[in-house]
């Protein structure tokens, strides 16, 4: 990937920015609150999803849980049904 390709995409992206410094840029993603640096060596050496991959830092997770026999994606849930599932108490069955 060439350097003006990523500017040019993180300029496009909400949440997103960046400063070029001496040695690479460094990428700023706010939804994550990352701060990432990549020299222009690396941004040569990979491709825009691997570079903004990394730019979660391990936390764009999406959580799963088990209600009544079926699997639900937490991330689509609303803020009451999220408080719900931080309201569970779990217990060891024995």
């Amino acid at each position: 990937m060439k350097m003006e390709e990523l500017k040019g995409w993180i300029d496009t992206q909400d949440g997103w920015d960046y400063q070029l410094d001496d040695k690479g840029i460094v990428i700023r993603n706010d939804r994550f609150e990352t701060l990432t640096h990549a020299t222009f060596e690396a941004v040569d050496a990979n491709t825009l999803e691997a570079i903004t991959a990394s730019c979660s830092q391990g936390k764009d997770v999406d959580h799963i849980t088990r209600v009544t026999g079926y699997f639900s994606r937490t991330s689509g849930w609303n803020k009451g049904k999220t408080g719900e599932l931080k309201d569970r108490h779990r217990t060891k069955v024995v």
